[in-house]
């Protein structure tokens, strides 16, 4: 092989149409790259890209998988599903993940669907591309170019190691959250148990600010109207008395908003020490009431707000706050949030705690 050749980006070619897979390999070769391979099935695809280690790989969506269980099968016997078929990824949306973490290969991915349901799982995959068929050979030669570009300034598993580092803290505070809980159950003084109900829930918090983190793509907006509506449920089921004690009730009122990654920590702790503050204090005794969650945009700001009608505050919001440290926890994450909070009286007569912050795709955290 010549060096001119050595030095040609090689590509493999996924697609189970021979075909189709025949006409790109010419493309490819006729635009000044080396056909790597072709693979038919997505377990083909990774095999090769491991062994033969390409440059890139450009893969179709709708492909069979194909593992070795399937290989060698007797035709007649296709419809006996009594063991596994497929050892591989099922589509290639699922062999592109898998390929650009595992082998730190970028992926361009060529198909003919772009339903929605195909772009969600195509955006969780992060391929290096996403290509539209039919499609022109120029535009096919800039998005390997790009893509091939972009991987001698990047590493294609970066944002799955930071999406798996979010999932790992989440399960770490999931678990802290479990113990806390377990030893609240089995405490018997009252002071100790609501001490271990309030850090439970700032755990709890933690827990799904990194999970709603993990799920967004890196540096890319989270799901603020999600990941508030998810921590307010997980917090109610997990404080709120059970009837007959009290007959509590959660109203959700959320508009759809984005958060930088940097503000969703914050916000999920302001959340918590809100809702726990009226959980615990708003409805003494047997007494039932509502608490409402709002998150509202306007003007370029959000505001996060916890409210209730119960009894309200027992005196001024701005002197309980030196004795508070629910209060100070509040104050705090409105300060992470370069926000200003307000806390006072709610209309229904109760309490209500608020956040008013920017919303802005440069923010840093305070405490970065």
């Amino acid at each position: 092989m010549s060096e001119a050749n050595r030095q040609r980006p090689r590509i493999l070619v996924a697609d189970d149409e021979s075909i189709i897979a025949m006409q790109i390999g010419e493309l490819l070769e006729a635009e000044g790259f080396e056909l790597a391979g072709v693979a038919g099935t997505t377990w083909q695809a990774m095999d090769m890209a491991r062994r033969l280690r390409p440059d890139l790989v450009l893969m179709d969506i709708v492909m069979p998988c194909g593992g070795p269980g399937a290989q060698g099968l007797d035709p007649l016997a296709a419809d006996d599903r009594s063991g596994p078929v497929c050892d591989g990824p099922e589509d290639g949306i699922d062999a592109c993940a898998t390929i650009q973490r595992d082998l730190h290969i970028p992926v361009v991915l060529l198909s003919a669907h772009g339903e929605e349901h195909f772009l969600r799982r195509a955006r969780r995959a992060l391929p290096a591309a996403y290509l539209l068929k039919p499609c022109q050979n120029t535009q096919i030669r800039a998005t390997i170019e790009v893509a091939l570009a972009l991987r001698a300034h990047t590493d294609p598993a970066g944002p799955f190691r930071l999406r798996e580092a979010h999932h790992r803290i989440k399960n770490s505070f999931s678990l802290l959250h479990s113990m806390l809980r377990f030893q609240e159950i089995q405490t018997a003084d009252p002071e100790a148990r609501h001490s271990l109900a309030d850090a439970g829930a700032r755990v709890l918090a933690l827990a799904q600010a990194h999970e709603a983190m993990g799920d967004a793509a890196p540096e890319s907006a989270v799901d603020a109207r999600a990941h508030v509506e998810h921590l307010a449920r997980t917090l109610f089921a997990a404080q709120a008395p059970p009837p007959p004690q009290a007959q509590l009730d959660l109203v959700l009122d959320l508009d759809p908003l984005g958060l930088a990654p940097g503000q969703v920590v914050p916000c999920a702790i302001f959340l918590a020490e809100g809702m726990t503050n009226a959980i615990k204090h708003a409805f003494p005794g047997e007494r039932g009431g509502t608490i409402v969650v709002r998150l509202r945009e306007r003007d370029g700001q959000a505001e996060l707000s916890v409210e209730d009608d119960g009894v309200g505050f027992p005196g001024e919001p701005a002197q309980l706050g030196a004795d508070s440290f629910g209060l100070q926890c509040l104050k705090a994450a409105a300060e992470q949030l370069e926000g200003v909070a307000d806390m006072g009286p709610a209309e229904t007569g109760g309490a209500r705690v608020a956040v008013r912050f920017p919303l802005s795709a440069d923010y840093h955290s305070l405490s970065a």
